[in-house]
């Protein structure tokens, strides 16, 4: 038996996939593919699949894994992706899959971009408004967490967004804290922002990757 990471893009429609969806459209793969994966024991035995970091709903992801067990520890992981693809709707695409190098806790950042719009103002007004936004000292917004929702300041992260040059829309990329340890969502950078503009933001997201504390990428 060996622990394989399969990795996939997901886009265009699927990106409003849940995480729940999505586990059962890959459960429902390996099956239809006959993929010779390890099954949990017990009285409802069934595939066993762990995702290290899931997609928020509505995110476009370039570099998406998820763990799997093959019994067969001879089994050709090139031929992954050509097996599984025929099963899998459109907008979900096998690329690749690896052995496990890197544990899920392992994960500590997420690099993202995103294309952000406006009713209201129009991409030159938005950039000279999210840099003044990055200048401030204190950025307080509201985040759930466990015992309850309570202000966090995002001022630091807002400082770590780079503006994409020589775009007609506001094109910006970031690095975020990521996985169990801490964990900082892009939408709370965008709901800084909506408060601060005090008008709404409309935006598409992209996760490009996730990396180890050191800035490797996970693998």
């Amino acid at each position: 038996m060996k622990n394989v990471r399969i990795w996939f893009k997901k886009d265009k429609e699927c990106r409003f996939i849940s995480h729940l969806d999505l586990n059962r459209v890959m459960l429902r793969t390996v099956y239809r593919a006959k993929l010779p994966i390890w099954y949990t024991e017990g009285f409802n035995p069934h595939p066993f699949i762990t995702f290290p970091l899931p997609l928020s709903l509505g995110f476009r992801g370039e570099a998406e894994c998820m763990d799997v067990r093959f019994l067969d520890e001879n089994f050709d992981l090139s031929t992954v992706a050509d097996i599984m693809n025929p099963f899998l709707p459109e907008g979900i695409r096998v690329y690749g899959a690896t052995e496990s190098k890197m544990k899920p806790g392992d994960i500590a950042f997420a690099k993202f971009s995103a294309r952000l719009y406006s009713d209201t103002l129009s991409a030159r007004e938005l950039k000279t408004e999210l840099c003044e936004l990055m200048l401030l000292d204190e950025c307080l917004v509201p985040k759930k967490t466990k015992s309850g929702i309570k202000d966090i300041d995002v001022s630091q992260y807002i400082k770590l967004i780079e503006i994409i040059p020589d775009t007609d829309d506001l094109e910006i990329t970031v690095t975020l804290p990521a996985g169990s340890a801490n964990n900082v969502n892009i939408q709370l950078l965008f709901t800084a922002f909506e408060n601060y503009l005090k008008s709404d933001v409309y935006y598409e997201i992209t996760r490009h990757g996730v990396f180890d504390k050191e800035m490797c990428p996970f693998e």
